[in-house]
């Protein structure tokens, strides 16, 4: 997986997605998906790029296909959604870095400046930003990480799976 900038989109719209896909019985064009969305295809790339860095969907020749996890995750309860999203996460190269990060400092904490600095030195500051918003959307939505807003600290979530 390239560890370029993950789209900024929440975990609500990709498991939408997913939904609309099953209602499809699985599999759909992207142009008639974006239409019966009524979203243009700009709007709904990032949720589309989203699914599939996260294995819920594949992507083939205009069509969007459910995969076997991507079905298990619509099937799942919400613990079960967030242990699925959590071991998907653990698996990006971005999401690692921060784990690890995380990990090698004491008191397991880190600020957010550290983080943002870190990925600000392979790619452009903005994407950097981007790139850390939504890795602790879908981090806090797994309950792996914790993010204190006010400190602008991460921490490991140790209630999470």
């Amino acid at each position: 997986m390239d560890a370029g900038p993950l789209p900024q989109v929440g975990i609500g719209m990709v498991i939408g997605l997913l939904e609309m896909l099953e209602d499809v019985r699985g599999k759909e064009d992207i142009f008639k998906l974006a239409g019966s969305l009524s979203m243009e295809l700009d709007d709904i790339g990032p949720v589309i790029e989203a699914a599939k860095v996260l294995g819920f969907i594949e992507t083939t020749n205009g069509d969007i296909t459910l995969t076997g996890l991507g079905n298990q995750l619509l099937n799942a309860n919400i613990d079960e959604r967030k242990e699925i999203v959590a071991g998907q996460l653990q698996q990006l190269p971005a999401f690692k870095e921060i784990l690890d990060l995380i990990n090698s400092r004491r008191g397991r904490q880190v600020r957010r400046e550290m983080v943002v600095d870190r990925f600000a030195r392979r790619m452009s500051d903005e994407d950097a930003e981007v790139l850390f918003k939504t890795l602790v959307d879908w981090g806090r939505y797994a309950g792996i990480i914790g993010y204190d807003t006010k400190g602008e600290i991460l921490y490991l979530d140790d209630d999470g799976p």
